[in-house]
């Protein structure tokens, strides 16, 4: 499991709920494994309680099983509620691009092709964390230009089933198509044109239909 650091005045519980969410979309934590809140515990250095309240609050989002006796089962990938997350954040982040391609400045515009240059930097490099975290700060770009970042936490609650579907595909498919979707969304930005902003993120958020065969075929034992 990959430690974070603990950020200055975050609870416990939260520390907890970071790191075991991160280690679950980055695939640290597999799809079918068992976990332990003692072991877990040991790792960051915590009472067993507020690693309890973090296992309790994922599995509300069904990502993981508790078992009683037995410790925490990391959910396997459920299409179903992968579908469910990208429908959750199409609706909303789909009415977020097309209000910020409307109201974006020449100096959020530069901020969007700076990270989408870092991206195909990134791609030579073959650091696909950094791409991951790229393609985050990208998308999170669309809610700071509108002042919508209660939409984008409410977003990044259910959108862990999707994240972790979409950290597989980048071991999975061509990174080259994510990057140019991104680059779709960038040039409607600088044509100031919002419905094709729109368009272009709502196909870009479910691509998720057409890459999931390849996944399954690659990794059956991680899907429900």
């Amino acid at each position: 499991m990959k430690i974070l650091l603990k950020a200055d005045r975050e609870s416990n519980r939260d520390f907890a709920f970071r790191v075991v969410r991160e280690n679950i979309i980055n695939l640290k934590l597999q799809p079918g494994s068992m976990i332990s809140e003692q072991d877990i515990a040991n790792e960051l250095n915590l009472s067993r309680t507020p690693v309890h309240e973090a296992l309790q609050e994922l599995a509300r989002t069904k990502i993981i099983e508790i078992l009683p006796q037995r410790g925490s089962l990391v959910s396997l990938i459920d299409m179903s509620l992968v579908d469910e997350a990208v429908f959750v954040r199409a609706t909303i982040e789909a009415a977020v691009t097309e209000q910020a391609c409307k109201i974006a400045t020449p100096e959020d515009i530069v901020k969007l092709e700076e990270n989408v240059n870092l991206q195909e930097f990134y791609l030579l490099k073959e650091n696909l964390d950094k791409i991951m975290e790229l393609d985050n700060a990208f998308h999170e770009s669309m809610y700071k230009i509108t002042n919508k970042m209660l939409c984008h936490s409410m977003v990044k609650t259910i959108n862990i089933h999707y994240d972790r579907f979409r950290e597989l595909r980048l071991h999975t498919s061509d990174t080259n198509n994510i990057i140019q979707e991104h680059k779709n969304i960038l040039q409607a930005f600088q044509n100031k044109a919002p419905e094709a902003a729109k368009e272009c993120l709502l196909q870009h958020l479910n691509r998720h239909s057409i890459d999931e065969k390849d996944m399954r075929a690659k990794y059956p034992q991680y899907f429900a």
